[in-house]
Order: C-alpha cells, then structure tokens, then sequence
C-alpha cells in the first residue's frame, strides 16, 4: 500500500492534457477479442486497470504488444474460455469478457468480477439480458459458466440504463443472428465510445448516445485502428483540484459535451469557464467558492456518480451549504468521514450528504477507500494548510496515471512514498 505524502497551500495551476479515458479503454480492450485481425488502439491511460485488462488478453491467448500509450492485440489464436484469475476478482470491468467470449466462442467461465468497495453492484441484468438471447448460465465455487449453441438477437428492456449492462449487450448482440434492440439504454460517452469501435471493426450499431440502440449482427469483424478519447473524469478531477485551490487552469482533449453536467455544477459555485477551438477549455475560479444547491446524481447527462466525491471535497471550502443525494451506489460517500478529519463539516444521512463549507480544511492522516473518494482526498490535501498523509495509493492507481506527477507538473507538492512494489508500476517498468 503506498502513502502520498502533500504539503497544502500551492495552487494547481497551468495547462494539461487529458489522458485517455479509463471507462472507454476497458470495453474496448474487451472488444478486440471479436475482431478478426490485428486491433491498434492509441492514448491508452497507463493505470492499473488497463495493465491488468491487458494481462487477461494475453491470459486467454491474445498476442498482446504495448509501445508507450499504444497497443496492438491480436486475438486470432485464442487458447481459452476461461478467466479465473485473481485479477478479475478486482475488477469489475472484468464481466464484459464474459459478452466478448460468448459471443465469440459461445462459452465463456469467468470468476465473479470484483472492484471498489461502493456499494452493491448486482450483474443480474447481464445475464437475464444473455439469457433472453440464448444464453445458459450457471454459477458455482464462485464462477460463472456460459454457453449458448445460438445466440440470438431481440428486444431488451433495462429496468435501469446500466453502463455495464449495455456495454455487454452491445458486445453480444454485434455477431448475434438477426437485430437486437437495447431500450433504456446507457447513454453515457463511454457507450458512444465503444460503438464507434466496434463500427471502425465492421459491427452495424445504430443510436448509441440515446435511450434506444440498435445492432444488426454481422458474420465477421476485422480489425481496426481506434483513438481512445479524453477521459471526463480525471478532467473534471483537475478542475475540482484548481478550483479548491484558486488556481486557473487550461485542459486540453476534453469533449466539450462530455462535460455538460459537470461544468454547469462548477458555474454555480462560482467558476467562469472559456472553450478555444474545439477541446482547450479554461477556467477561473472565483476568490472565495459558494454554494447553496442541490447536486443529484444519475445515468448521463445527469451528473455523474463518480464526480460526486470529487465535488463533495469543493464543496468543503464553498461558502454556503449544499444538498447531495446519491442515486447510483449507495455506499459512495466514504471519503466523508476522512474529510471531516481535515476540517469539513459533513452530515450524511442514508443516500444524502449535507455539506456546509468552512474557511479552511487542515492537514490529517487519512485513508483512501475507493478510486475516487482517493482522489477527492488528495484535491483536499492540496486545499488544506499543513501536511496531509492520504493512505491508499492502490485504489487511486486503479484510475489515475503518476497523479503525483501530474499535480507536481500543475505546482503541487505531492510525493508517493516509495512503498512502490505494486502491480500497475511493476507492469509499466518491464513494457517501456
């Protein structure tokens, strides 16, 4: 486990380019097992996740080749079905092998996916959906088996608009006999994300972005080079970080409406932002944050559950007080408690958070518990005067690429401990 070690009170300030997105590589990478030829994919994020994603290719055949941030997988000769390594228990994006390798192979045994510890995140709806198209699931010592002599497509309705669920569908339903219709589907740029790779591989997928997609299947698909896009969340993520500290600061890559949702909660407190060309965005914080509103979170265009601790930690040092209710994981508000050591004035109560903002937050010893309550201790650290000690490295390096050398380059003082002996850095020293 490594400690990141922040000495507060230093604006984060400058320009910065996004890195791909980690919500859009992961179902992509997944993907390549349908195509056919060789798959390039560009601006990978170097974190943990991508690094174990990569791993599982190659556990089930792939020929896996990685220069820097881009990758060729080739997935012609695949040795087997089965995933059943400690790594798919840790993370959750894990189960969209399970629609890659059914539709590929018609039999898929996966271990039961895993990830941060967020609440509950039942995979129901992925099987009923794979049963509906012919599937035949079973589950036991804590794997899931699937085969299908057929797979066939139809009409899905989602009782939710699960990203997860449609990005599963989508990879099922691409070589599936016949059209399947996805109702309540996802709508969230990491949907649109993966349907455009899968088209640049030949697959017929129309409607990604609304509430109804629909996919003719095909017999083949090839492969294809693909541009992973900016990732929104760690965007959002510097501009929280800047904001708390009063720093001005110019992002370049994002999508300007990947950000809607976002960009209109940092107006209300007080944030003037300015688009140049087509993917620069600047903003400039106001002296002193405000508040006094509601945020809600939900599918996109809402605004996004995993911004909501990122926010949360703005909102500590915004003049005012603030309503947040959490609608998609009801166990999100773990870094509340940590950054009531640093300071915060924060009530939660059930799937509700009441933040009143003070004047300062302090320096604290506290530990990380999730990916992005991870991060919104480190935007807090930053803010606060004195040194913070924030535990937990293992669960930011899952979504976030050397943030210590990110918020460094921007003019934090922030150090990674050197307890460095983990997974994602081990894979990047013997890659590069």
């Amino acid at each position: 486990m490594g400690t990141y070690i922040v000495r507060g009170g230093r604006k984060i300030e400058g320009e910065f380019h996004v890195r791909g997105s980690k919500n859009g590589t992961l179902p992509v990478l997944a993907a390549c097992l349908l195509a056919e030829d060789e798959v390039v994919v560009e601006n990978l994020p170097l974190i943990r996740d991508v690094l174990q994603t990569l791993d599982i290719l190659q556990e089930v055949g792939c020929r896996v080749e990685r220069r820097g941030r881009t990758v060729t997988i080739d997935s012609r000769y695949l040795s087997t079905v089965e995933i059943g390594s400690e790594m798919v228990k840790r993370m959750r994006s894990s189960i969209l092998f399970l629609g890659a390798l059914l539709c590929r192979e018609k039999r898929a045994k996966l271990a039961y996916p895993g990830g941060c510890a967020i609440g509950r995140r039942p995979i129901d709806m992925h099987l009923t959906a794979f049963e509906k198209m012919g599937a035949v699931i079973s589950a036991e010592d804590g794997m899931l088996d699937c085969s299908a002599e057929k797979v066939t497509g139809c009409h899905i309705y989602l009782p939710f608009p699960s990203v997860g669920t449609t990005e599963n569908i989508l990879l099922l339903a691409v070589k599936a006999e016949g059209v399947t219709v996805i109702h309540n589907a996802a709508r969230e740029p990491e949907i649109v994300t993966l349907a455009r790779f899968l088209r640049a591989c030949g697959a017929e997928i129309y409607g990604e972005g609304t509430s109804s997609i629909l996919i003719e299947g095909v017999c083949r698909l090839h492969g294809a080079y693909f541009t992973i896009p900016a990732d929104r969340i760690e965007g959002g993520t510097f501009l929280c970080a800047a904001a708390m500290t009063g720093g001005e600061l110019a992002l370049r890559g994002l999508e300007r409406e990947q950000m809607g949702a976002v960009l209109e909660t940092l107006r209300m407190t007080g944030c003037r932002f300015f688009w140049e060309d087509s993917d620069l965005l600047w903003m400039k914080p106001p002296r002193r944050l405000v508040s006094d509103f509601t945020i809600v979170t939900g599918p996109f265009p809402a605004f996004p559950t995993d911004m909501q601790p990122l926010v949360m930690s703005l909102l500590t040092l915004a003049k005012g007080s603030c309503m947040i209710s959490e609608t998609v994981f009801e166990a999100r508000f773990s870094q509340g408690e940590a950054l009531c050591r640093m300071g915060a004035d924060i009530r939660i109560f059930g799937e509700n958070a009441c933040i009143r903002g003070v004047e300062k937050l302090r320096g604290a010893e506290v530990c990380a518990k999730d990916l992005r309550g991870g991060a919104a201790l480190l935007c807090a650290a930053m803010a606060a005067e004195g040194e913070s000690v924030v535990h937990g490295s293992q669960y930011v390096e899952r979504g976030y690429e050397k943030i210590e050398d990110a918020f460094s380059f921007l003019g934090g003082d922030i150090k990674l401990r050197e307890e460095r002996n983990f997974y994602a850095e081990e894979k990047i020293e013997k890659t590069e």
